[in-house]
């Protein structure tokens, strides 16, 4: 045999010899590391969806609508889906992984088990396309509570669910991939509360994590807090609404259904009880889900704050003056000789629903008021009254009818930040802060520019690597720090 052709022989020997090993090497070294990828709310407010996926393992964290904005499809072949919390920009296309033929179990925790059918029901009642009702009843038969603070195993992954503060149920999960004691610890945050709920025990610290997925809704704003006690955080609330009333005006307050009314309803009995809103005011709050929704945090008042429980003397969310009503009978409280009274009504940004119809019999009278209290989305009719938008285009449904009219709004205007249920850049910054080992962190849920204010910030002040990812992109996350 020629020299050449010996040496050839002799390569190919080798390598059939050293595939093997190479194979099992490459596998091995996929084992060390978890692929995430961003299927939505990642560059945007709304749709959020991870996917994460080991050697062992792919499972999605939350799977939220999107609200027209633009995102990927969720995948239907996941083992299982953690959902943080009943908010639909975080669960509103469960329905669709049932559609695509997903048959694992969402985990939760207990409240938001019981807020899931409310929500998602509703999104199907709204929605012009919506999904069949087996793929709802599917994803409703599929949840399975898992208590706070308690470890769930499965297989290879195991999570444990914080309190996040921001909703009643909300959690950011600490998720544990891998061996133990080798194990690589993804921290995925939800949304993260403001500090300022009346009703909600505080944000629990996160202690150790190797990454983290952030929401970053107010990256780059500091809002500056009227105290510390709730009486001053909420005072201005507290003292528009009792001069409006003093000088014989009706207020309207536009709440959406799941949180920011519960939390109205407690501001405007913090008051009371101090003498700012006069005791005898009736509430009327008519929208008939955000009743359900309120049954929900009864149901659970061992959840709420210990403030929360002796602020209502045990009956959590009820005082006499309180009307649930629909929305014929608080409408018609307009059209008849009354006292100044407060109307809690969805929307929460005027668009649709019952609130449109109450500013459409309030706007000519300067002595009313209209309490802007949550985002309100650029272009939407509360985002053009606050605003000052005058001539103003109101949509609103009477019966059947869709009626279109411009109007001067005379009423007062105005926005408070006291209720907003995220933190600002501070408070996500002191959370971080106090997490030790993080590698990196990715931001999500927030809008690119205010996303990039809190990249940098994290950088600057925590010294931990950031970024921004958008729809579509992954990030590999490395169990073992040293390949």
């Amino acid at each position: 045999m020629r020299p050449a052709a010996g040496r050839k022989a002799f390569l190919v020997l080798l390598l059939a010899a050293l595939l093997p090993l190479v194979i099992r090497f490459v596998l091995d070294r996929r084992g060390e590391r978890v692929e995430l990828l961003f299927i939505g709310g990642a560059g945007e407010v709304g749709g959020s969806c991870l996917l994460v996926e080991g050697a062992e393992t792919r499972f999605l964290v939350d799977c939220g609508s999107t609200f027209g904005t633009e995102s990927k499809s969720p995948p239907a072949d996941v083992s299982f889906v953690i959902v943080t919390h009943a908010h639909l920009d975080h669960c509103g296309r469960l329905p669709e992984l049932f559609a695509g033929g997903f048959r694992g179990s969402l985990y939760c925790t207990p409240p938001t088990a019981d807020l899931l059918p409310v929500m998602l029901k509703m999104a199907r009642s709204i929605s012009r396309e919506g999904v069949g009702k087996e793929d709802l009843d599917a994803a409703l038969e599929a949840v399975v509570p898992v208590p706070f603070d308690s470890t769930m195993h499965l297989g290879s992954v195991s999570f444990t669910l914080r309190r996040a503060e921001h909703l009643l149920g909300a959690a950011f999960v600490e998720i544990d991939i891998g061996d133990p004691g080798e194990a690589l610890r993804l921290v995925v945050s939800g949304d993260l509360g403001s500090g300022n709920s009346l009703l909600l025990r505080g944000l629990e610290e996160c202690v150790r994590a190797d990454y983290v997925v952030m929401e970053s809704t107010y990256g780059g704003v500091t809002r500056e807090r009227s105290g510390s006690t709730p009486e001053e955080i909420h005072g201005p609330f507290g003292r528009a609404v009792g001069g409006a009333l003093e000088r014989g005006g009706d207020v309207l307050v536009p709440a959406f259904t799941l949180g920011r009314t519960q939390e109205v309803m407690a501001a405007i009995e913090l008051f009371r009880g101090i003498g700012l809103i006069p005791a005898g005011t009736l509430v009327y709050v008519d929208s008939p889900t955000a009743q359900r929704i309120t049954e929900v945090y009864r149901a659970h008042g061992g959840e709420l704050a210990e403030s929360a429980e002796k602020l209502f003397s045990g009956n959590m969310l009820e005082y006499p003056a309180l009307r649930e009503v629909r929305s014929r009978t608080s409408l018609a409280v307009h059209g008849r000789i009354h006292a100044p009274s407060i109307f809690v009504s969805s929307s929460g940004n005027i668009d649709y629903a019952n609130s449109p119809r109450h500013l459409m019999r309030m706007y000519g009278d300067r002595r009313n008021l209209c309490c802007i209290v949550g985002y309100q989305a650029p272009g939407s009719t509360g985002a053009r009254l606050l605003g000052g938008e005058s001539p103003l285009l109101v949509r609103s449904r009477e019966g059947k009818e869709t009626r279109e009219e411009w109007i001067s709004p005379l009423l007062e205007v105005e926005g408070f930040e006291s209720f907003s249920g995220h933190a600002d850049q501070s408070g996500l910054l002191e959370w971080l802060g106090g997490i030790e080992g993080v590698r990196e962190v990715f931001l999500v849920h927030g809008e690119g520019e205010r996303s990039r204010a809190l990249a940098g910030a994290i950088e600057e002040e925590l010294g931990i690597a950031a970024s921004v990812p958008r729809v579509g992109e992954g990030r590999t996350l490395r169990i073992r720090t040293g390949w």
